[in-house]
């Protein structure tokens, strides 16, 4: 509205201008009058013009340029990064890997299980609402992969057994949303995997091409609340080999030997 009614008053001042100029006879007020008119209404119409055949042109290539520029800085500070797609730190994960996620995109989900699932359910299903595909690998609880990762963490205060009711517990969570969201406009399928955990990796698609990607990593306390990288694609990054890394973990999961996941699981 702003600019609206600064344009109508540009135009109305110079218009006022131009009859104003008609009504007076003195040469020298005239010429002065149809210049203000007429210096007011060019600049609409420049200034018109440069916005509608000029200003979006200019405005890629300042922020061409711009992108250009800090990524050799960045380059500079994190030799690789710009290469291998390195794009900074993240936090609050994996909760916030649903926000803005919707349709036509896709989330494949890896780690052990997440503490704070009920934190997400509620973006998760948000997210399924807005028509987005979840693919989610959890770690089997029986596994002996499960023993050794709850191993490493009992100085946190987790125990083997502990962890594997907490990882049935996600489990059992994730079924009964997968039984609940249905209908929904998405899609949620997870299955278990019983081999090497690798790293926690949420990868980001859309309409089927990576996107952007963050992984973190298994440290001796649990690691869903630590730091983790934020990850986008390069044609020579790490994001192609994190999907290739999730696509032949997803194959594997379907084939396990362990109990299968309910058929409300396998699929939506």
């Amino acid at each position: 509205m702003l600019r609206i009614t600064t344009t109508l008053v540009f135009v109305l001042l110079g218009l006022g201008a131009y009859l104003l100029a008609a009504a007076v006879s003195g040469g020298t007020a005239r010429i002065v009058l149809q210049s203000v008119g007429g210096f007011l209404l060019g600049t609409v119409v420049v200034g018109y013009a440069y916005q509608y055949f000029l200003g979006e042109e200019t405005e890629n290539r300042t922020v061409a340029k711009l992108d250009e520029v800090l990524g050799r800085r960045v380059d500079e500070i994190y030799p690789g990064a710009q290469r291998y797609g390195f794009s900074g730190f993240a936090k609050e994960i994996p909760r916030s890997v649903f926000d803005r996620l919707g349709a036509g995109e896709e989330l494949l989900w890896l780690d052990t299980y997440s503490p704070d699932l009920r934190l997400f359910v509620r973006p998760m299903r948000e997210a399924l609402g807005r028509g987005a595909r979840l693919r989610m690998l959890v770690i089997d609880p029986e596994a002996a992969t499960t023993a050794l990762r709850a191993e490493e963490i009992t100085e946190a205060g987790y125990e083997v057994e502990s962890f594997r009711e907490d990882t049935r517990d996600f489990l059992a969570v994730l079924a009964k949303e997968a039984a609940e969201l249905a209908e929904m406009p998405g899609s949620l399928q997870i299955r278990r995997y019983a081999d090497l955990p690798c790293i926690p990796m949420y990868l980001r698609l859309r309409d089927g091409q990576l996107v952007s990607g963050i992984t973190g990593y298994f440290l001796s306390e649990p690691s869903f609340d630590t730091v983790h990288i934020r990850w986008s694609n390069t044609p020579t990054g790490m994001l192609a080999g994190f999907q290739r890394y999730f696509e032949r973990k997803w194959r594997q999961a379907e084939s396990l030997s362990v109990a299968a996941l309910p058929d409300s699981l396998d699929g939506a």
